[in-house]
Formats: C-alpha cells, structure tokens, sequence
C-alpha cells in the first residue's frame, strides 16, 4: 500500500496539487508535501521558534485585516494589550502594538510610555493600505496591512514576517518583554496548530515552529481525520463521502484551518485498488491566476470572497443597490463611507465619472439616514444662469419680467428639513456661488425681490464629473465654497478600475431588463462576458446597464451572445446624450431597438431579406417591428 499512495502522491504532486488519503475507517494514510505545504502543517521559512505562552510584559503586534474572521478574536480580548475601545467591533481592520498582561487591562498598560499604539478601520480601507510604526524597547516595529495586494506585514528592525492571504487573515509577532527576542509569529498553518490570535491572547500555548525536515507528517498521518482536519462543511462531506455505499464525485472551494482551498473529493469504492476519500487540494488564492476569462471555478471563488467579506462587515448596507452593487474592496469602501456619512448632517461632496453611479449613492445616502424628510435632486447644468437664484431660492411674484404672480417656492424651501442633492455642482455660476456659501453658512435663504429671511435646515450633497481642484486653481470655482461642500469627500472609481464587479452589476441589469421588458430571464454566454470583460467602460455603470437593455430588446432567443452587445456604437455617442436619465427603461429600449433596425437595413442597403438574416429575427417579428416604429 506504501508504494502505491506514494506513486499516487507523485502524479498528483506533479500537477501542483497535493494529496490526502482517508481510509474507509477515516484514518489518514497520506498527506503528501504539497499538501502540508499549502496548508501550512510545514514551514518553508528558515525562521524558528520554541513552544510557549505569551507572558506578562511581552510585546503583542498584531495586524488583521478582518477581526473576528478567522482569529478567534472579541474586541474585548484586546484589552489583553490594553486596548479598551468601544468603537472597533468584528469586522473591522486593526493594526496594534501593546504590552502583554494576562489579567486584562493593569497599570503596565496605562503609561504613557507603555500605552499601545493601534490603528483600526473598516475592513476594506479607502486608502488601500493601513500602516503603523512605533518604537518599543529600541526596537523599530512597523505593520500594515495592503488590501490591494493582499498580503499583511509585520516588521521588526526591519526583518520581515509577510503573510499573504485569500479573503481573511489574522497575523501576530510576540517579542520577549526583557531580551526583545522573537518568541512567536504567525505562519500559514495556525489553523491546524489552532494558535489563532484570540485563543494565544487568552492564555493557550503555542507549538515550536519546526524546519521541513520536523516531524509534522508523522504527527498526522495515522490520526482520525475528525482530530486533524478542521473544516466544519468540509468534514461533513467526508464523513458523508464515507458511509456512502458508491462511488463519488465532489469538487469546490472548501474552507480548511480557517482558510480557502480548492479541493476535488473522490469516494473509491469499486473502481480503486484501496476504498476510501481522496482528496487533492491547493491554495484557493493561486486560482485567480489560473485562468483567462471567466469560468465556474472562478465565479464560484468570488462568491466565497464575497460571502465572507460579506458576513463580517459591520453593518448590512447597499443590499439592492444596482448602481452600486459589487464586492470588490473599492466598491466596499465607497459603501462603508456612506454609510458614515448618513450618520451626519454635514455636507457631501460626491465625484467621479460620468455614469458612476453618483446620484443613486446620494439618494441612497439620504435613505440610509432613516428620514421620511424630502430629497430634492437639483441638475445644476440643466438651469440657466441667470435662473440659478429663483430656482434655488424661490422669489415673490413680479420680481422680475416672466415670473408668476404668486411667486414660486425654490429648491432649498422644498428640501427643508431634508436633503438637497446639487448634481453637477461645478456648472454654478461664481455670482450664484456667493449666495449658495451665504446660504450654507447662516442657514437662511432670500426669495428674489424679498428682504425677508426664510430659515433652512437642509443637508447638502453635491456631486461633480469634473476635476474640481483644476477648477479651483482655474478661479472658476470659489475655495470656500469647495471646503463648506467638501466635508465628507466620496470618491466612486471608475467601472474599469473595479472589473471584478461587472458579472454582479452585469446580471443585475439583466434580470431587470428582462423583467421589465416582460420575457423570461435570458443568460449570457461565456463569449459576451469576455467582451464586457474586455471592454474599457467608459460611461461606466450607466453605459453597462444601458448596453444589457439594448441587448435584452435585440436578442429573441433565451442566450444573449456577443454580437448583440453593440459596445463600439455605443463608445461613439456622446454619453450624456446617451444616457438621458429621464428616460424610462422602455423608452430607452424602444430607442435602441429602433436605431439598430434601421442601421442593420442600411448597412444591408435596404434589403429586408438580408436585414432579416443580419438581425437574427423572424420574418413576422421583423415586420412588427417596422410597423410599430413606422420604418
């Protein structure tokens, strides 16, 4: 039997994949290299250290980029390193350096000298990176955390601890209170050894850290695969795997010592020499870089990402967004941001490309607040500028030539004890600009033609396309307009710097397009996702849902393929004409649909027998619809 799992073990491992052997008595006969590479049971790392506990006055680094995740830890364990701070909860990022006292919070924490030093934020910060630097004992420590690429990194003197990770991570240097001596560090594996962050601090031991050449294969081959393989979901399925009678087939992203694997799980029972649960597996973070294009693998790891990214943030919010739906860390921090700043009554600034998704965020802002209060959208380019003051402040009648008799109530008096949302607030002229700071200011507007002062209680959230600083610098907008505006800064990135939402945002548009227009839900091949994929967006979220429109009102069969996603035509229109927003989804359809009829007759030069043909349609839908749009 040794000769032939270790055969096995070669040609598995020759594909870059380990192997587990599971006997029909779930005692585990092989857990070849590979294996215990990629999940951590050996080291390659030449850095070592003895078994123990952290003691009183040790020095605790820790950087996490979600807590509570896979580290064991309660906000309330950090005051183990005399941290006490109700404001972190689960979920979010902590990088923090702290002396070790096992009864809790004590006067080796309370010092100024001997305080720790922490940073937290939600788990996907704006800025991409989290970083910390302090000094403790001489000793230089710095940790941080790259959400972009991934990896958390714990520094002493300059020496590195590096732990890259697949969704969640919790990473943790203990230096020896009097030497400064490295006593322990977190490695790959920490779920199998269970010396996650939270169960070290509550007073656990931690194993020695071994070279390859330790006896960690001898410590787990023979064990029962109940006592060294953790895994709640994927434990059940081999102890189902097991008692089935047949052979069987199962593969997946399987969550092991707390961490991602994609594993394929074979039952043997009449086709193998030995019966049993074979299992190969490998590292759930190498297979993003697996594939071109998009496939079932891959969609099915962005959904564990996604659920668990998910599961751990604080508050549940953007749920139904379209706009704004996505997981990916930009889109989180855009969604965590406004979060905070419906909290608020302060003023928004919103920027971004044009089709972002900028007033769904503000409306969706105003909504997050909890108030029934009104939210008045003003379009600032569609207002001419010698109309900026009446609109937005109103007027008494016959103030001036052409104004109603009764007067008109303006934007701000609509919006009072709401939200007024100024679109495009870089169209205002500098003369209305003067008035607008005035009313933000003190809070009270003047109706054209009145000396009389109305009060306001009005929260403000603007929005721009353009690059307001150029604007700034160029005098065409006033520097104390700009700070009064620019409290609460949100910046939504481009759809091309966030493609790892488009599949989401792609079906969204898709079911409501089919919905609305009245047809059972269609799919997209594989084809037309890698053309979206490929594609540059650059009318963002507003030029994806419209092309999925178009392709819904254009495709008759139940797959959509590429070639009724018209991206070219669409790249050369002007966006804002476009994507008018006062059109309803059907208008927008009709449009399109109409538009592409006539361009496919003229590119067949008039011919309906070829137009036909060209457009995939049938005769009798091909005539309804010439009827119906007069061509």
């Amino acid at each position: 039997m040794d000769e032939y799992i270790g055969t096995l073990e070669n040609i598995i491992e020759n594909s870059g994949r380990g192997l587990i052997y599971i006997d029909e008595r779930g005692i585990i006969k092989a857990y070849s290299r590979i294996a215990r590479k990629v999940t951590g049971i050996i080291l390659e790392s030449d850095k070592v250290h003895e078994g123990g506990v952290i003691s009183d006055g040790d020095i605790v680094v820790i950087a996490d980029n979600m807590i509570g995740n896979d580290d064991d830890i309660k906000p309330e364990d950090l005051e183990y390193i005399g941290i006490k701070d109700r404001n972190i909860s689960e979920g979010d990022a902590l990088l923090a350096v702290g002396t070790y006292y096992s009864g809790g919070l004590s006067d080796i924490n309370t010092g100024k000298k001997n305080g720790p030093d922490y940073k937290y934020a939600s788990n996907y910060n704006p800025n991409g990176e989290l970083v910390l630097r302090t000094v403790r004992k001489g000793l230089e420590l710095e940790a941080s955390i790259d959400f972009g690429k991934n990896n958390i990194r714990i520094a002493v003197n300059g020496d590195a601890y590096n732990m890259p990770y697949f969704e969640a991570i919790g990473h943790m240097v203990v230096l020896d209170g009097e030497t400064g001596a490295i006593k322990f560090f977190q490695d790959r594996g920490y779920g199998y050894r269970r010396e996650e962050i939270g169960k070290l601090l509550r007073g656990k031991a931690y194993l020695a850290k071994l070279t390859e050449g330790g006896p960690e294969k001898d410590r787990i081959i023979g064990t029962a695969y109940k006592d060294s393989i953790f895994g709640e979901e994927f434990v059940d399925l081999i102890e189902k795997l097991l008692a089935s009678k047949k052979d069987e087939f199962y593969d997946g992203i399987f969550e092991i010592y707390r961490r991602g694997f994609y594993c394929n799980v074979i039952r043997c029972k009449q086709w193998c020499r030995y019966d049993g649960v074979y299992i190969t597996i490998m590292d759930a973070s190498s297979l993003a870089y697996l594939a071109e294009g998009r496939n079932k693998l891959i969609e099915q790891l962005e959904e564990y990402q996604r659920t668990k990214r998910q599961s751990h943030i604080r508050e549940s919010i953007f749920e139904d967004s379209e706009g704004l739906s996505g997981s990916t860390p930009e889109i989180l921090a855009v969604k965590q941001l406004a979060f905070r700043a419906s909290k608020g009554r302060f003023s928004v600034l919103i920027t971004g490309e044009s089709g972002t998704g900028k007033t769904r965020l503000a409306r969706e802002i105003h909504d997050l607040s909890g108030s029934s209060r009104p939210f008045v959208e003003v379009n600032c380019s569609a207002i001419p500028p010698n109309l900026f003051e009446s609109e937005l402040f109103g007027y008494v009648g016959g103030s001036f030539t052409g104004a109603l008799a009764k007067g008109k109530t303006g934007y701000f008096e609509e919006a009072n004890g709401g939200t007024i949302f100024l679109d495009e607030i870089g169209e205002i002229p500098l003369t209305s600009q003067v008035k607008l700071l005035q009313v933000l200011q003190s809070k009270k507007i003047y109706r054209v033609g009145s000396a009389k002062p109305i009060d306001v209680d009005v929260r403000v959230i603007a929005a721009t396309n353009m690059d307001i600083k150029e604007a700034l610098r160029a005098g065409k907008f006033r520097k104390d307009l700009y700070y009064r505006l620019n409290v609460f800064p949100i910046f939504i990135p481009p759809l091309r710097e966030r493609k790892g939402d488009l599949r989401e945002l792609t079906d969204l548009f898709l079911e409501n397009a089919c919905r609305e227009s009245g047809v059972e839900l269609k799919t997209l091949s594989e084809s037309a996702y890698r053309r979206i994929m490929e594609h540059s967006w650059p009318g963002n979220v507003r030029e994806l849902e419209n092309v999925i429109m178009r392709a819904v009102a254009l495709c008759e069969a139940p797959m959509i393929y590429d070639d009724y996603l018209a991206l070219d035509e669409f790249d050369d229109v002007e966006k804002d004409e476009l994507y008018e927003e006062s059109s309803s989804l059907k208008d927008v359809m009709d449009s399109t649909e109409k538009d592409f009829i006539l361009r496919t007759l003229e590119r067949c030069g008039g011919n309906s027998s070829e137009a036909i043909k060209a457009l995939g349609i049938s005769k009798t839908a091909f005539y309804e619809k010439v009827k119906k749009y007069g061509i």
